[in-house]
């Protein structure tokens, strides 16, 4: 057992100059976050520890799991890193490397090749880091309306998440971080296949785009749907499985705090309201986010949150992390309906408090601004389904 637990929590680790290449790294794409309320180093931050979190969830099953592994043979639904095995003191290598070489191998075909494939792991975390690098607090359907430049440059699709991944990606390619590189690929094709897992985890997160919707769906249509009878599965399908885990791995992260604590979710509900608020009273919106967030948050929950970590669950691989995630999301959808109304005049206040030179400045140019500035606009009407991130098109 102690071979078996150690196998699995084994970490690789990094050259002294690799490491300080890493911190670099990092270090350069922390800098380029804004100071905007929501889309800032701290969110990244945020989505990085919970991708990390869903991660470990299931890649180190718990010593129950062993056992349930040896005494029933039934395959784990969660993902272990195939790693060189390290035996204790006085431990025989005949019986117990035939034990976890089972466990892998149950392992690798129950987590769709994920489990056994550190490039994969590295790229979702990698990902989650750099997914909103350069965001400047607007939208992309205001990206598009202004014809900003990173707009046209992608064609008015995905803007602010293509932008992050070049931003990204160039700084990688560097001559300064060519040990990085050499411990993360090391040769053309894996490169490729890193890059490609990085651009698909950051699209991912581009949850308003039609196109990218639609494809999503009929992926999970295609791998998940059990009225389906096929033959055994290929290749290809295992490869949209292992997919369809990364994307959920990577927009369960991006909106964890829905699916955490009450209080970590209002933290970020109103992080959130102040980003989109202040766009619209600088002129850089069109739609006022303070009417009908109430109702838009249940709309959210109901049709983005609570579907996404119910598919958390049918995916198989997250273990008991998908029970934890949904029943956050179910209790924080109940805390909404009773309190919300309230907690968005107190998101108000605290704009208010937080930003009185920007408020001010708006009430005295005239404009309907004057409510606000004097705290007695309706906030019991706010909603995301009608801001201009446009959530009524989004759904899981």
């Amino acid at each position: 057992e102690n071979a078996l637990h150690n196998a699995f929590t084994a970490a690789p680790s990094l050259s002294p100059h690799v490491r300080e290449q890493l911190h670099d790294y990092i270090t350069c794409i922390a800098n380029m976050y804004h100071n905007v309320p929501f889309h800032n180093l701290e969110h990244a931050s945020h989505v990085t520890l919970s991708a990390n979190k869903l991660m470990k969830r299931i890649i180190s099953p718990g010593e129950t799991d062993f056992k349930n592994q040896e005494e029933e043979n039934v395959p784990l639904k969660r993902v272990v890193p195939l790693r060189r095995l390290s035996f204790g003191k006085g431990v025989t290598d005949t019986e117990d490397t035939k034990k976890i070489k089972s466990v892998q191998r149950n392992l690798h075909e129950s987590t769709f090749g994920i489990s056994s494939d550190p490039l994969t792991q590295f790229a979702i975390v990698f990902s989650a880091l750099i997914h909103d690098v350069d965001h400047t607090g607007l939208p992309n359907v205001q990206l598009v309306r202004e014809e900003q430049e990173i707009a046209l440059k992608y064609s008015n699709k995905s803007v602010a998440e293509q932008n992050s991944v070049d931003i990204a990606w160039n700084l990688l390619m560097e001559p300064q971080y060519k040990g990085l590189r050499q411990c993360i690929f090391v040769n053309d094709a894996e490169r490729h296949r890193f890059r490609q897992m990085v651009v698909n985890s950051v699209m991912a997160t581009d949850i308003v785009d039609k196109e990218l919707k639609q494809l999503r769906n009929n992926r999970w249509d295609k791998a998940f749907d059990e009225t389906i009878i096929t033959q055994p599965e290929s290749r290809q399908d295992v490869n949209r499985k292992a997919t369809i885990v990364i994307e959920h791995i990577i927009q369960a992260s991006d909106v964890a705090h829905t699916m955490q604590h009450w209080h970590i979710y209002c933290k970020w509900n109103q992080k959130l309201f102040h980003e989109m608020y202040m766009a619209f009273l600088k002129g850089r919106s069109e739609k006022d986010p303070s009417i009908g967030w109430y109702e838009g948050e249940i709309w959210f929950f109901d049709n983005y949150i609570i579907p996404l970590a119910k598919k958390l669950k049918e995916c198989g691989v997250f273990g008991v992390s998908s029970e934890e995630y949904l029943s956050y999301a179910l209790e924080n959808r109940r805390e909404w309906e009773r309190k919300g109304k309230i907690v968005c005049q107190t998101m108000m206040m605290s704009f208010k408090q937080e930003y009185p030179v920007l408020v001010h400045s708006m009430a005295r140019r005239g404009s309907g601004y004057s409510s606000v500035a004097d705290g007695n606009s309706s906030r019991g009407e706010m909603s995301r389904k009608d801001s201009n991130r446009s959530y009524s098109d989004v759904s899981a």
